[in-house]
């Protein structure tokens, strides 16, 4: 039997053996056949690429054709730089929307983005989906599933025709109008990465330069506190993709609220202060599927009147920036300011608008520009800032001497120099003068204290040793002299003593400094800012600690907390971690069982388990704008690697009636911050289910399994004293960073 060879042909799936049987000897020479004719290129099967854990996607045109029909060029490389094939037609939604220009709907009317592809929404039936009765309109996207003008290159490029026409769109008063800015905008979504693309173009001459775009916010801007903005299941991350949706006119008809970009995002910063919520009526969107986002206990991290926090006018990506303070409009004001009546007046000042009913926004710019400083958004809101920043920083209170009598008592003296725009400081009397204008009131009747603690080497060894400047004895020329008896016992020569300012604020209206007027509760009546701290190190001797001592036993960065609490306004007018540590450090125990260590205070508080931030239903918020887990968001790099290097001792908590105390590890007491509702101090692994029910709800299956897993690799709960808690944990050994469940592995870090 012989064989005879058939060529492989392009295109074939493989090559072709053709097995003859030759039934007489002496037909086949043995030899092969001259080679065939190459026959036509078959089809090129696309194999799929793997998913990346990031892809770079762009589009790289966009046409209109005569007819109407838009088609997206576009390209996805994969995080080698490889192009990415196989993207299915069910993983990308496209967007697309016509800038109106600034006037064409009217004289004063700002630009705006209005969406080709739209809907209506249906209201609903069931009155727990809200409180809407009207059917809305609102824009849309469309998958690529709904045209089949679809192509796979098969190398990272793509082709997509729209089944939205441009010239038959079916939005209000919207015509296609080839002169002026379009943009096309897609998601990626099916399992592959968060990613969009975004193509601003002028389709009479496809320019894509020195074209209107109305980029007023960027990513960047927003991801300075939310770390990675991801709304809608997380794939829409760019704001230049939010705004071809969340247009002017498409209202949420659950609620009846308004979802235009420019009203929906203010209302959700300002959330709990606006005056809407305030006086009751709770601040809800419906989104997707009907779920509903209850806004109302938003809590902006620094003065909502920081514009420029959001609206960057130095980023060159948004070059319209500058429209928060020179394109006034009633929807964006409004937003913010929602009790204000723009209509007919009702005869209320507290809620007319003090230039009279306002129609349209046709001459809004005639007051609220720069042109009108005394009425301008600038001087109502970042100039207030600025200033109060200003005035705060008029205040100096400089730390000078200290003396400890008697080390073993731990009674100590501090000499603090305080100077009003310059002038010494002569009298504190908190009704009048210079006295009348630094309050506390939020937290009592004195103006201001001093926070004293020392460091032996291993961390801050008391908790909340305040010396209230009113109980200080002036000596003229701005000096004080401060005292206070047994706040530093045990000292000795070679520890390091702390000084500097909590609870020192002044009083401002945006302007000057004002007198405090407290209310009777003794809550202040008028705006309080802080005033920056001064820090002064000394020898447990009193004499000067050397150049360069500093506390650094801190597990946080303060650029990181800045880059959400830009204005620095702390608890206690605090705004360094230095200070917070003096009061809120290993010693620190409440009643409460909570522990008040800041490595489980500030945990608790941004994962929103922290007892304060629960609401009616005692169910957990996150009040945390990034992803709770991020720990870059607040740790610079190695500051939460394991073990704990910085804030490594463990932590007190009351156990029980009276001054009981017992110690936690420090790892357990950072984990459980997150991790572990049940307050720390409640737990007990001796005790049967690990709590006593008389004293506190029953742990769920979870905690116990998790407590279990810590208490077998050395986290110490309930311990009788400091060194029962002290280095006994091996958490490290799988969860240090390079191991196999590694802190940075398990966290989703950005």
């Amino acid at each position: 039997m012989d064989t005879i060879r058939i060529n492989s042909w392009s295109g074939w799936l493989g090559s072709v053996v053709l097995a003859a049987t030759v039934g007489l000897s002496g037909c086949s020479d043995g030899t092969d056949g001259a080679a065939g004719t190459q026959g036509p290129a078959g089809p090129n099967p696309i194999v799929k690429s793997a998913i990346p854990d990031t892809v770079v996607a762009e589009i790289d045109s966009a046409t209109v054709a005569t007819d109407g029909a838009l088609t997206v060029n576009f390209t996805i490389e994969d995080d080698r730089g490889n192009g990415f094939v196989g993207l299915a037609t069910n993983q990308i939604r496209f967007t697309v929307a016509q800038l109106i220009p600034a006037g064409a709907d009217g004289d004063g009317e700002p630009s705006k983005w209005q969406s080709y592809i739209n809907k209506t929404e249906q209201a609903p039936t069931d009155p727990l989906k809200g409180p809407g009765t009207v059917d809305q309109f609102q824009a849309n996207s469309e998958t690529a599933t709904q045209s089949g003008s679809y192509t796979d290159n098969g190398d990272g490029s793509y082709s997509y025709t729209l089944a939205a026409n441009l010239k038959t769109a079916a939005a209000p008063a919207l015509v296609y109008d080839a002169s002026r800015t379009h943009r096309v905008a897609f998601q990626l979504s099916g399992g592959m990465p968060a990613t969009n693309g975004v193509y601003d173009w002028r389709p009479s001459d496809n320019a894509t330069t020195a074209i209107e775009t109305r980029n007023v916010v960027s990513k960047l801007a927003c991801n300075s506190c939310h770390g990675e903005l991801a709304i809608h299941g997380g794939s829409r991350v760019e704001t230049g993709l939010c705004v071809t949706c969340h247009n002017p006119g498409s209202i949420d008809a659950n609620s009846g609220n308004t979802v235009d970009f420019k009203v929906m995002v203010h209302k959700i910063h300002r959330g709990s202060l606006l005056p809407s919520v305030i006086g009751g009526d709770p601040y809800k969107i419906w989104g997707f599927r009907d779920g509903e986002h209850d806004w109302s206990n938003v809590v902006f991290p620094q003065d909502i009147r920081n514009c420029t926090v959001c609206h960057d006018e130095a980023n060159i990506s948004t070059p319209e920036a500058d429209s928060w303070r020179m394109v006034p409009t009633i929807q964006a004001c409004g937003s913010c300011h929602d009790d204000v009546n723009f209509g007919a007046p009702v005869g209320d000042p507290a809620i007319d608008h003090q230039g009279g009913a306002q129609a349209d926004n046709a001459r809004c710019t005639e007051c609220h520009t720069d042109s009108v400083p005394a009425l301008s958004i600038s001087a109502k809101h970042l100039d207030i800032v600025t200033n109060n920043a200003v005035l705060a920083a008029t205040l100096t209170a400089v730390p000078e001497a200290v003396r400890v009598n008697t080390p073993a008592a731990g009674d100590i003296e501090v000499d603090i120099r305080l100077t009003l725009d310059g002038v010494a400081v002569t009298s504190l009397d908190n009704t009048t003068g210079q006295g009348g204008v630094i309050g506390k009131y939020k937290y009592g009747p004195d103006n201001g204290a001093l926070a004293i603690n020392w460091d032996n080497g291993t961390g801050y060894q008391v908790n909340d040793q305040l010396v209230d400047l009113n109980d200080c004895a002036a000596g003229g020329a701005g000096l004080f002299t401060c005292a206070k008896t047994g706040v530093l016992t045990g000292i000795t020569a070679a520890d390091v003593i702390t000084v500097t300012t909590v609870d020192l604020f002044l009083c401002v209206d945006g302007v000057s400094l004002i007198n405090c007027l407290p209310d009777g509760s003794g809550n202040p009546t008028v705006k309080q800012v802080p005033v920056p701290p001064t820090f002064a190190f000394f020898n447990g001797d009193g004499t000067a600690a050397a150049d360069g001592v500093v506390y650094d036993k801190i597990g946080a960065d303060i650029d990181s907390c800045r880059n959400c609490h830009s204005d620095n306004q702390f608890h206690h007018a605090a705004s360094e971690l230095t200070q917070c540590k003096t009061c809120h450090n290993a010693t620190r125990s409440s009643g409460s069982r909570t522990v008040g260590d800041l490595k489980r205070h500030v945990h608790r508080k941004h994962s929103g388990l922290d007892e304060d931030e629960l609401d009616v239903a005692d169910i957990p918020q996150d009040l945390f704008p990034n992803k709770v887990d991020n720990c870059n968001a607040c740790h610079a790099s190695g500051q939460f690697d394991l073990p704990i290097l910085q804030n490594k001792r463990p932590s007190i908590a009351r156990n029980g009636v009276g001054s009981d105390e017992v110690y936690i590890s420090p790892t357990a007491v950072v984990c459980g911050s997150c991790h572990i509702p049940t307050k720390l101090g409640y737990i007990n692994p001796m005790l049967s289910g690990y709590v006593d029910p008389a004293l506190t709800d029953p742990m769920s299956d979870k905690e116990i399994e998790l407590i279990n897993h810590m208490s077998l690799n050395g986290a110490v709960f309930a311990g009788l004293d400091a060194e029962a808690a002290t280095n006994k944990e091996s958490c490290s050994t799988c969860h240090a960073i390079g191991q196999v469940a590694a802190v940075d592995k398990v966290h989703t870090l950005k």
